[in-house]
């Protein structure tokens, strides 16, 4: 804001997003302007309310997804030092002000705004599915969120919902068609000259149909997703255009991931359907070979030999047998921390160095981190009551068929909710007055208090004996319902890589 009142005084009356990850500045550019017009893509505002714009394809592992963004942006790196991050994090900013979409657009829409001729294009895809672009065909000018300053991150391994080349490759083919003048990037440098232009677009986009076609090639050649990961390389005049570079993400999980898209899990090798489990395979090989001692002087070999990776896969085997050994947390830390320190790829660096502190008990990383008040309060009334239903433990609720309804008494409309528990399943119940039974128990209260049981900043106690709840139907059965469900603890979260109790 402070950049454009440096060249214009004028009043914004409009903001367009490019997409659900940079939105969060909206109310700034706001000023006193309460009738501002907001345009996005129709997908924005749910997106956003559902994941807080993480793209989870479930929305109940949306908190799994945020805890693998505080890894994936730096927020367990030291600010100094080796394992500083690359680039500083935007994790633990407290102004995000996101602004709703007023005016969602429509593909190929042509709008006027203050003068100047738009037209909307809402098909084309990066690494969000609610991408705007816009061309402005007086001043031959294109915004995209689709031409990026690194190779396009095709998987993150926060676990977003899938990535399709194709309609990241249809955006490029769009963008060359109009023959643009200027190509005005959401990430990228500009790039100016119809000739520019076109040799920016044409190289991204070939790197990106190389990767592709190139997979699906290998997989028809029966190729299995670990083995793609070695074999899908950019060919070296690709590679070797400034925009291609791998320094955010890398190529060894972007194969595998459209792999499993197409194909699912399953690598076609039938020793594969039925593996032991985790834990009896770590434990075989390391027996295998010959016990802790062994596997400790195989793992300082592949180090000194730096065989990372290799050193890496040995160190994990150990370590689910031995977790509490801080010589063993110790060897995975510094295989980790070499791969980390190794790759130029931001994302991995950052998980893999995350972890290595994990293991030297620098730090603790989060597994799950909850919504905010404001997204369980901007979503549908019942949409985290219906959420609740995956919480249920079926060992403690297998002999029970109860209702349970949630009524908030602050909202007009719509304001009951119910889960029907029955026998380890929690059936969420949209309008429990029009169920084929009623309600065991109702629990009257605001939906404010609600959002704090929900997110583990008060407990199940705190819950029931709030002087603005009010139970109708027996106190001690709302506890035992209640209890059949995982209580998530704000002050106790769930950690990985955290000391355990010893075996």
């Amino acid at each position: 804001m402070k950049a454009l009142r440096k060249v214009s005084d004028k009043p914004i009356h409009t903001i367009i997003y490019s997409h659900s990850h940079y939105v969060w500045g909206g109310r700034v550019m706001i000023e006193d302007n309460e009738n501002i017009t907001v345009i996005g893509h129709p997908m924005l505002n749910k997106n956003i309310l559902e994941s807080g714009g993480a793209g989870a394809s479930v929305p109940e592992l949306a908190p799994v997804l945020t805890g693998r963004i505080y890894e994936q942006f730096n927020a367990y790196l030291p600010s100094e030092g080796i394992d500083a991050p690359l680039a500083k994090s935007p994790i633990g900013s407290n102004d995000k002000e996101f602004v709703p979409v007023t005016k969602t657009a429509q593909n190929e829409e042509i709008v006027v705004i203050d003068g100047i001729k738009m037209q909307f294009f809402t098909n084309y895809h990066s690494d969000t599915n609610d991408c705007l672009m816009v061309f402005l065909p007086e001043k031959g000018t294109v915004l995209n969120n689709i031409y990026w300053p690194v190779f396009p991150n095709l998987y993150t391994l926060r676990g977003s919902v899938y990535r399709d080349p194709l309609p990241w490759i249809e955006g490029l083919k769009k963008i060359k068609s109009l023959q643009a003048d200027h190509l005005i990037n959401t990430h990228a440098t500009a790039v100016s000259g119809k000739e520019n232009v076109s040799e920016a677009v044409t190289n991204y986009h070939d790197a990106l149909a190389f990767t592709y076609d190139q997979t699906i090639r290998r997989i028809l050649l029966g190729e299995s997703p670990d083995e793609l990961r070695h074999t899908i390389q950019l060919p070296e005049h690709l590679a070797e255009w400034p925009e291609n570079q791998l320094t955010y993400g890398e190529m060894s999980y972007y194969p595998p991931n459209i792999y499993n898209y197409a194909l699912g899990w399953f690598d076609g090798n039938a020793s594969n359907i039925n593996p032991v489990h985790p834990n009896v395979e770590a434990e075989k090989i390391v027996e295998g070979f010959g016990g802790i001692k062994n596997m400790i002087e195989a793992i300082e070999k592949a180090m000194k030999n730096k065989e990372y990776a290799w050193a890496n896969q040995l160190s994990e085997y150990l370590y689910k047998v031995y977790p509490n050994d801080q010589d063993v947390r110790q060897l995975k830390a510094d295989a980790l921390r070499m791969m980390g320190q190794l790759t130029i790829a931001s994302i991995p660096r950052s998980f893999y160095l995350s972890q290595a502190r994990a293991l030297e008990n620098e730090v603790s990383v989060l597994h799950t981190v909850m919504p905010s008040k404001h997204q369980i309060l901007g979503s549908d009334p019942g949409t985290y009551v219906n959420m609740m239903r995956v919480r249920i433990d079926p060992e403690k609720s297998m002999d029970t068929d109860k209702i349970i309804s949630f009524e908030f008494t602050n909202i007009e409309t719509d304001a009951a909710f119910a889960l029907h528990v029955r026998r380890g399943v929690a059936e969420y119940v949209k309008e429990p007055a029009e169920y084929y039974r009623k309600s065991d128990v109702k629990i009257m209260l605001p939906r404010e208090l609600y959002a704090k049981y929900y997110t583990g900043t008060i407990l199940l106690h705190d819950l029931l004996t709030n002087k603005n709840v009010t139970i109708v139907g027996n106190k001690k059965d709302a506890k035992r319902i209640l209890e059949m469900f995982d209580q998530y603890n704000a002050a106790e979260p769930n950690f990985k890589f955290k000391m355990e109790i010893q075996n």
